[in-house]
């Protein structure tokens, strides 16, 4: 894969730089992050035009935003289309010798987490992990993350499927027809390739990427627009949802009723506003579902009127995030 990690130490740097910041924000911040979650590569003098400002204004806020880390613009796709073959939520108890939040903050630095909360509920942390293979996964798990100092035991849960995710939180709340989520899909070498070189910089030049690969400018363009417009995958601003507003964000752990479909199930919590993620997995539950709202009361609600009454619902848990560590998923190498 073009410009893949090429060892782990460096990956591992790169994840440390790479993370998610929460800072606060103005009205003219969040308006452009906005807009920049519906088209990542939406050009400067659009962007003004739109937010009635300069072009200079948004360029320095653009800046900004992403020299601080508190955005970034990146291809969001299936994990597959970056190499990874083996992907895992990990539930860790601790054992009181050191808070919650600060082995989060560590597990956040691991070249294969992209997304580490500490919570409430069974679990005070929870870590997803995005590794090659099924063997690369139980190394990373047995030698990095269960030797974290303050953790005493991991429970693993291996996605069967990553079902749904949506990275655009408006989309994701209003399910817009025209933003459905990124869903599994196959991809050819080049569309695998340009989604490659976009998730390190998803406002990176077409002429720059095609000079990469070694093909013409108007072939990555007709690329990128079918890439994007058939759902395969979405060029956008990715942010830290609790730095956005979004302070009652949870996963939902949920087991399903003997009998019932998994996928089924999986496909009614797909649809509904505010739920922004989708993995069936193996192990003690079948769904780990996110769901994202901006208050207390607004979780009550969707639980009790949204989630709850889906039949095949057997258990029902929710951990709500109080730290969350947040990165982009770069492509590994494919050799």
């Amino acid at each position: 894969m073009h410009e893949a990690r090429s060892d782990a130490g460096h990956a591992q740097r790169d994840g440390l730089a790479l993370l998610l910041r929460r800072a606060p924000l103005d009205d003219l911040d969040r308006q452009l992050i906005e807009l920049l979650q519906v088209d990542g590569r939406r050009t400067i003098s659009d962007l003004a035009r739109t937010l009635d400002t300069s072009a200079k204004t948004v360029r320095k806020r653009v800046g900004r935003l992403t020299d601080r880390g508190i955005i970034q613009i990146t291809a969001v796709t299936t994990p597959e289309a970056l190499g990874y073959g083996a992907i895992a939520l990990v539930g860790l108890e601790i054992d009181g010798t050191r808070p919650a939040t600060a082995i989060a903050a560590e597990l956040a630095g691991l070249d294969a987490a992209d997304y580490v909360v500490a919570a409430t509920g069974r679990y005070p942390v929870y870590v997803e992990l995005f590794c090659r293979d099924r063997t690369d996964l139980a190394r990373t798990v047995d030698e990095r993350v269960r030797t974290v100092p303050g953790v005493r035991s991991a429970e693993v849960f291996p996605y069967l499927s990553l079902h749904y995710q949506q990275a655009q939180f408006a989309s994701a709340r209003l399910k817009t027809a025209d933003a459905p989520g990124v869903r599994p899909v196959r991809l050819e070498p080049l569309d695998r390739a340009i989604i490659g070189e976009l998730t390190h910089d998803g406002r990176r030049p077409f002429l720059q990427i095609a000079r990469n690969l070694g093909i013409s400018e108007a072939q990555v363009r007709q690329r990128v627009r079918h890439i994007t417009s058939s759902g395969v995958a979405e060029i956008i601003a990715i942010a830290n949802p609790l730095g956005l507003g979004y302070t009652t964000t949870a996963w939902i752990a949920i087991t399903v009723a003997a009998g019932r479909p998994v996928r089924e199930l999986a496909d009614r919590l797909s649809a509904l506003p505010a739920i922004t993620y989708v993995a069936i997995c193996a192990g003690r539950y079948d769904i780990f579902t996110e769901i994202m709202c901006t208050s207390d009361a607004e979780l009550l609600q969707v639980l009790d009127d949204d989630v709850r009454p889906l039949p095949g619902i057997a258990t029902l848990e929710v951990a709500i995030y109080i730290d969350l560590h947040y990165k982009r998923l770069l492509p590994i190498d494919a050799t």
